[in-house]
């Protein structure tokens, strides 16, 4: 095991090792990263930077440098951070760090930008092996807790997208996905509204579509989750049926 390891170090001794430049605004953590590099084969050394500007004074390419960045580093407020994120990626392979306390919408933004590593402080150091492979292989690699948030993340958008379809219908089409909650028929809906069943049932098919669910009970538990019927309880007046009679668009 012992000849191993040292002819793995010596391959990447000769073959890929790095200069490391660690962007942190944490002091402490950012020695303890240095520590980190200093130990890894794939890793020659590194520098301590105060600001990103700096890397553009080092004259180095794709395959030579590896960047460690504080996510705190970017103004994610401003409208040139994709720019600063799409620059350094054409310079050097990189490892962003978030905090504990960084935000979904900067973890999103990163995601949409095709930042390939992206990790938490409190990785284990099996994970910093990993996440600093997969950097200098360009592919893909979240530790175990930004894994967690982004299927997190991922299961919330799909819960704002899905209230978006919702609030982008009509209000006949709520009033129905409504009564539909409350078991009525589709012929007690269709006297509500003044429609023929046919036209009521025209609707619900559409709704079905519209909201990629398969049957009633589908239609149902989107009322639900999206606080549709909840909403509709609370103001019964906005839903008011004689206020929709005739207004159906098929």
């Amino acid at each position: 095991m012992v000849v191993l390891l040292s002819m793995q170090k010596n391959y990447f001794n000769q073959q890929d090792q790095r200069q490391v430049f660690i962007c942190d605004q944490q002091a402490i953590y950012a020695m303890g990263c240095g520590q980190l590099v200093q130990a890894h084969p794939m890793c020659n050394g590194y520098r301590m930077l105060t600001s990103l500007d700096e890397i553009k004074g080092f004259d180095l390419g794709l395959s030579e440098g590896l960047l460690i960045i504080d996510c705190a580093m970017f103004d994610f407020e401003s409208a040139s951070v994709k720019k600063s994120i799409k620059t350094l990626q054409q310079i050097f392979p990189f490892i962003i760090l978030l905090n504990e306390d960084t935000p979904d919408f900067i973890l999103y933004q990163l995601i949409v930008l095709e930042v390939d590593v992206i990790v938490s402080r409190n990785m284990s150091s099996q994970e910093w092996n990993k996440a600093v492979e997969m950097a200098c292989q360009s592919k893909v690699y979240f530790c175990q807790h930004t894994a967690e948030r982004v299927l997190n993340l991922t299961q919330a958008m799909d819960k704002i997208n899905l209230i978006e379809r919702v609030n982008a219908l009509s209000l006949y089409d709520k009033y129905i996905l409504i009564r539909i909650c409350e078991e009525a028929s589709s012929k007690q809906i269709a006297s509500e509204l003044g429609h023929s069943k046919r036209t009521i049932e025209g609707h619900r098919t559409r709704l079905m579509q519209t909201l990629a669910v398969k049957n009633v009970a589908g239609l149902v538990k989107i009322a639900l989750i999206t606080k549709l019927y909840e909403h509709y309880l609370a103001n019964p007046g906005w839903y008011a049926s004689f206020l929709l009679a005739k207004t159906s668009s098929l």
